[in-house]
């Protein structure tokens, strides 16, 4: 007979806690090992643990769910299950509302150049110097990123099966932003609350439609995959609470283990998705008091600080980073007052998010305080967390232009506020037709004219998104074994194209350049980007080579005030200053161009032709 029929529910509890203190164990005396190696060594490492880490919260979600599925689906029924099907393929669709596009350069880029390392190395790194030619990928240089790699993760799954593309690259976030939907909507419906009927269907729909989830859902940012991520926990702990036996208040094991595998997930995403731990201890108490009484529930707490410490390191090994602040200071009391202004704004002003789901939100806020206040505490709490960690970041404000994205963040429990608001007010007004109906007409109409920039492109970063559609156009025209130096790097390898930071071959390309061209003889060419009129420092340095070789322009173009090119390097000049010896290869006695020269020059050529001789004409 199978052991886990043998062993009665309370010793699977302890065997399940047993083996999640085992796991703690185990990562805690790996991450106080690595914390002792240096800086560097620690970033040789995160590499590779860190896709241990996800690797083993990814088989805790299926290992979870495949033991919890069927009591899940008994309790759901078929009716919800296909509502959340429903709600997945409809949040994908919804998202081309907003045109496919990039809108953080050159982070999204980052991303996706990470996932394309991942997914032929193994390693979660930065290419400063690749090939990527001919389908494969050949690290030379590397570097590890401050950034959590959840993202590129995910994308490295689609590359190993899809290759990889910008389209490969936009399906990940429509996808998510459905899944997210999903996820609020069945933790809504697990949820052992009181709360109107229709709210967790309402709270889904206004998630997938909420302006700027649309906006930014059509991209590769990671703030949409790190809010469905977050709510796949929250949906995981509703789950748990559900399932717990109501005498005893213990757990079952399979829906602990789905908890933890999708909290330790939901930490690789973002810095700040750490705080989905007191988020989920929240739920827990909200569904039962005596949860502090559930041994599964701790085991899921101890598993996923376990499957989340290999994020942790790599948070650690970059401390030393300042993340962008030019002072240091990535969270302080003096951004408060002025980024409180711009995201507090954000639900009044109109300018991203309607006032008519400002309202509805409020009014749940309102229903809950009276009917169901456990709930309005950890919903609240959610919204509190997601929200307000913006507002003590240096560049946290909506109003630094891309920094909207980080309203995405704490859109899941907004949408949850504003579906309980919509199904308490329906439940008042479906008595009065004429006033329900108004109701709704104004709604629809707020909330259409809010989303008017849903379809556009906006002015941010114009010029940045003119420099990928130009290398997009370039980058098929070049021929083969060609090398790109480029500020940019990642958005070449991306399209297939050798590419490298300047500074990691500059020694090649001033001593050696003749074995440079050996290397690559599709040409040396330098890429005049988006950078080089953003940053001096690099326009001179660029600048001074170019002149240095003569170089060669094959193409330019000017996006607004920022001028683009593409030149080639490796002229004749360029050799004569910088070539160094001639590579060996080339002194072989076998150019077909060469030998034709040299043996046509040592043919005898042939002897005049003889005149034939004339015939005398007849008498």
């Amino acid at each position: 007979m199978d052991l886990a029929f043998r062993m009665t529910p309370r010793t699977q509890r302890i065997a399940f806690f047993t083996f999640a203190c085992l796991a703690l164990a185990a990562t805690a005396w790996w991450a106080l090992r690595t914390a002792d190696l240096s800086i560097e060594a620690q970033r040789n490492v995160v590499p590779v643990s860190t896709m241990w880490g996800l690797h083993a919260c990814v088989i805790a979600i299926f290992a979870g769910l495949g033991g919890a599925a069927l009591p899940l689906y008994r309790i759901l029924g078929r009716r919800r299950a296909l509502t959340a099907l429903a709600l997945v393929i409809l949040g994908f669709f919804a998202c081309d509302l907003a045109p496919r596009t990039y809108r953080i350069f050159f982070d999204e880029h980052l991303y996706m150049q990470i996932g394309q390392t991942i997914a032929h190395t193994g390693r979660a790194e930065g290419a400063n110097y690749a090939r990527a030619e001919y389908g494969q990928f050949e690290m030379y240089s590397a570097w590890t990123n401050k950034q959590p790699n959840g993202l590129p993760y995910l994308l490295s799954w689609i590359y190993r099966t899809v290759g990889v593309s910008d389209r490969s690259s936009h399906f990940l976030n429509p996808a998510l932003t459905g899944l997210g939907a999903a996820a609020l909507y069945l933790g809504l419906s697990l949820a052992p609350w009181v709360l109107p009927a229709g709210a967790a269907l309402a709270a889904a729909l206004l998630f997938i439609f909420t302006p700027l989830v649309l906006w930014w859902g059509n991209t590769v940012a990671v703030e949409p995959s790190a809010a469905a991520t977050v709510t796949l926990a929250f949906m995981a702990a509703c789950a748990h609470a559900r399932l717990r036996d109501r005498e005893s208040a213990q757990g079952i094991p399979a829906s602990a283990l789905f908890l933890a595998g999708t909290v330790g997930l939901a930490v690789y995403f973002r810095p700040e998705s750490l705080l989905i731990f007191p988020l989920v201890a929240a739920v827990l108490w909200s569904t039962e008091d005596r949860f502090i009484e559930d041994l599964s529930a701790w085991g899921a707490c101890v598993l996923a600080t376990a499957l989340a410490l290999p994020n942790l390191m790599h948070l650690w090994s970059m401390r030393t980073e300042d993340w962008g602040a030019n002072d240091g200071r990535r969270f302080a009391t003096e951004f408060i007052a002025k980024n409180f202004k711009s995201n507090a704004g954000y639900f009044f002003t109109s300018e991203w998010f309607p006032l008519a789901g400002t309202l509805l939100a409020a009014a749940a806020a309102l229903w809950l305080l009276v009917k169901n206040r456990a709930a309005l505490l950890t919903l609240g709490l959610w919204f509190l967390l997601s929200w307000g960690i913006f507002v003590m970041f240096y560049a946290g404000g909506y109003h630094y232009g891309a920094s909207s994205r980080y309203a995405v963040v704490s859109c899941a429990p907004v949408a949850a506020f504003m579906g309980i608001g919509a199904a308490a007010l329906f439940a008042q007004l479906r008595r009065w037709p004429i006033f329900l109906t108004a109701a709704a007409a104004a709604g629809l109409i707020n909330w259409t004219a809010s989303a008017h920039y849903v379809p556009t492109v906006s002015r941010e970063a114009a010029e940045a998104l003119a420099d990928v559609d130009y290398i997009g156009r370039l980058a098929p025209t070049l021929p083969e074994g060609a090398l790109v130096i480029s500020p940019d790097p990642c958005v070449w390898l991306l399209k297939g194209i050798n590419s490298t930071q300047f500074f990691s071959i500059e020694s090649m390309v001033r001593g050696s350049l003749r074995e440079l061209v050996n290397q690559y003889p599709g040409g040396i060419y330098l890429h005049w980007s988006f950078w080089h009129t953003a940053e001096p420092a690099i326009a001179q340095q660029s600048a001074q080579l170019l002149a240095e070789v003569n170089a060669t322009p094959l193409t330019r173009m000017t996006s607004q005030a920022f001028k683009l090119g593409l030149y080639r390097i490796d002229t004749p000049e360029g050799l004569a200053r910088f070539g160094g010896s001639e590579p060996a290869a080339n002194r072989r006695d076998s150019d077909l161009d060469k030998l034709f020269a040299r043996f046509r020059a040592q043919v005898p050529p042939l002897p005049a032709p003889i005149p034939p001789a004339t015939a005398a004409p007849p008498k």
